[in-house]
């Protein structure tokens, strides 16, 4: 499944930080920002939820996150 979420992730720098957490506590993921698009958006691909990791993680660390549903 592919997870989409919203971010505030502005720059390089931020999105290198925010990835090695990502490795840290989701290591069998893959993921993806694209920083061109106006929501920021980082894409997970897991075989289960993270959802509530992910915006947690973030949140944690001072990024706004939210879940971009279909």
């Amino acid at each position: 499944m592919v997870f989409v979420f919203k971010t505030n992730i502005a720059n390089q720098f931020q999105k290198e930080g925010i990835s090695k957490l990502l490795k840290r506590y989701f290591p069998t993921c893959h993921w993806s920002f694209d920083l061109e698009d106006c929501d920021k958006v980082l894409r997970i691909e897991s075989s289960f939820d993270v959802t509530q990791h992910v915006i947690q993680l973030m949140q944690e660390n001072g990024y706004d996150c939210e879940e971009l549903i279909d």
